[in-house]
C-alpha cells in the first residue's frame, strides 16, 4: 500500500482497525521469514565453508534486534552494542 492509498483510507479506517491489519501483516511477515531461513540453512549447508551464509545472518539479526527495540524491549540492541 503506498502514501497515497495509506492518507485515502486512513479516514475511514479506525486506528484499531488498521492495527488489526498491521498485526497480521506482521504475523506473516514473520511466517515468511521462518521459511526464509529454513531455505537459507539449507542453503548453507551445501557450502558449509563459505563465510557469506554467516554474514548474511549477521546482517538479519541486527534487523531482527532493531525491530524488537522498536517493539519495546531493546536487549538485542543492548547486547549487541548498536546504537538505537
Amino acid at each position: 500500500m503506498n502514501v497515497f492509498t495509506m492518507r485515502n483510507t486512513r479516514a475511514k479506517q479506525t486506528a484499531a482497525g488498521c492495527y488489526a491489519e498491521r498485526q497480521v501483516e506482521c504475523r506473516d511477515l514473520l511466517k515468511r521469514i521462518a521459511g526464509q531461513l529454513d531455505e537459507h540453512r539449507k542453503r548453507q549447508a551445501q557450502e558449509p565453508a563459505n563465510w557469506g551464509y554467516a554474514g548474511d545472518l549477521g546482517h538479519v539479526s541486527q534487523e531482527l534486534a532493531y525491530v524488537l527495540a522498536a517493539l519495546g524491549d531493546r536487549s538485542a540492541v543492548d547486547a549487541k552494542g548498536l546504537d538505537y
